[in-house]
């Protein structure tokens, strides 16, 4: 057994030098055929294949698996007779063999095999950390540079609003009017010239009065500003005294510009000239309504200029005037009457025409609204296209400088012209302007004025006649 044995033993290892010869022969045939004598290409070829990660020198057959008595027997080549204990070998494979035993020989087998790999060449990369360390570095220099920026030019406009403020660099050409009440404080005066858009900033307006010891040097009045001026020339026209004398004026229902004028001019606030003038050639574009207005004339404004009590300097400018009344006609036009205007299928103009319409022919408050049904009966008819109005008659020869007569030839007699006059013949209240946008529901055609003092209506022209030949007709 013992022979056999060692018989077994020289012809593996006969059989290993074979292989191993074998192999070293195939390796040898492979560089061979790539090189052949060119030992120069294949030590360059042999520098690159350590460089990469993957080499490509020529590849020997694959290496057979030996079978499991085959790595038994290396064990008892190596180990001899002294196996550590719980090692299984020839056949013992249905024993399980120790655990730390078998863990010792792989531990040591590992470490004995153990290869060092051949160090790469080439460009080394840059680790993670510093890499990512430079980008935190980078980005934040931005967000601290986008953060000086911002700020500088944040306090870079809030200086030029300051500095626009105090010595009004921007502001607007406009004349105002600001109150100052008996011993004002600081903080009222600076409010009052804030409500008056004469300043933006009333804090910093406090700051430069305690400097200049406003509150000490103001005198109580009514003063017309500009807004062009500074800080300094607001608290010197407030210091001066010169406060200007103001006087009330009630505009009547039912007058015309011509009538208006005239009683601006006899109260003191502004000649019929410079009125007139005003409101030919005054710039109103800001009005919503505007797009409505004549191009120019003296009468470029009427029915705009809201009957209603105002206050206004003596001597003043006459486009500040106007203005005053503009705005107040704005502010009674709300949203409300708006929509309804939008809802009655005419412009704002052509309301404005029929109400005052309805102001100069109305007799009594209650019978407004049958006034209007007539007109927009009227407006509505074939039959009866010409609203044959007196009170348009009147206004057209006043145009002219002419006596009544129903066939002057004036786009405002509405004996001669069909449908409504070009604009309004007067200035009406708000009952008429509200009556122009709810006419009663009627089928009344004509209306005449009568002694008992209010008009009396009717449906056809026979019965309107009768009435002009009675003694109730008040002619």
């Amino acid at each position: 057994m013992a022979d056999e044995k060692q018989r077994d033993e020289q012809q593996s290892s006969q059989q290993e030098g074979q292989m191993d010869q074998q192999e070293l022969d195939a390796l040898v045939d492979a560089y061979a055929q790539k090189y052949g004598s060119d030992v120069d290409r294949m030590l360059q070829d042999l520098r690159q294949e350590l460089d990469s990660d993957e080499p490509d020198y020529p590849q020997s057959t694959p290496e057979t698996v030996q079978p499991t008595e085959f790595r038994d027997q290396e064990y008892l080549d190596t180990f001899g007779d002294n196996l550590p204990s719980g090692f299984v070998a020839d056949g013992a494979a249905d024993e399980t063999p120790d655990d730390d035993a078998m863990d010792d020989i792989l531990e040591e087998e590992a470490e004995e095999m153990q290869i060092r790999r051949p160090r790469r060449r080439g460009k080394r990369t840059r680790k993670p950390k510093k890499r990512r360390s430079a980008v935190v570095v980078a980005f934040s220099t931005v967000i601290y540079i986008g953060m000086v920026a911002a700020v500088s030019l944040l306090l870079a406009k809030f200086a030029w609003l300051c500095a626009d403020d105090v010595l009004a660099l921007t502001k607007p050409d406009e004349v105002t009017t600001v109150t100052i009440g008996e011993n004002a404080t600081l903080g009222e005066i600076a409010d009052a010239l804030h409500d008056a858009d004469l300043i933006n900033y009333p804090w910093l307006f406090k700051i430069y009065g305690n400097y200049a010891h406003v509150a000490d040097r103001v005198k109580a009045g009514t003063y017309e500003l500009n807004r062009l001026y500074d800080y300094h020339a607001i608290v010197n026209s407030l210091s001066s005294g010169e406060a200007r004398e103001t006087v009330k004026v009630t505009l009547i229902e039912g007058y015309s510009c011509k009538q208006i004028f005239q009683l601006l001019a006899d109260a003191g606030v502004c000649s019929v000239e410079q009125l007139e003038q005003a409101a030919s050639s005054g710039d109103y574009s800001e009005y919503w309504f505007a797009s409505d207005l004549p191009k120019d004339g003296a009468n470029r404004l009427e029915g705009y200029l809201y009957p209603d009590t105002y206050e206004f300097y003596t001597q003043a400018d006459a486009q500040v005037v106007l203005r005053k009344i503009l705005d107040n006609f704005d502010a009674k036009i709300d949203d409300t009457l708006r929509a309804q205007v939008e809802q009655s299928g005419h412009s704002l103009h052509e309301i404005i025409t029929v109400a005052s319409l309805i102001e100069e022919e109305a007799a009594s408050e209650g019978e407004r609204a049958d006034i209007a049904s007539v007109i927009y009966n009227r407006l509505a008819s074939k039959e009866l296209p010409y609203l044959q109005l007196d009170s348009t008659v009147y206004y057209a020869a006043d145009l002219m400088g002419e006596s009544f007569d129903t066939n002057l030839d004036n786009p405002y007699n509405t004996y001669r012209y069909e449908g409504l006059p070009p604009g309004p013949i007067d200035n009406p209240g708000m009952n008429s302007i509200r009556a122009a946008l709810a006419p009663n529901e009627t089928d009344y055609y004509y209306f005449a004025y009568g002694t008992d003092g209010v008009s009396h209506f009717y449906r056809d022209f026979d019965s309107f006649s009768a009435f002009l030949n009675s003694d109730e007709y008040a002619g």
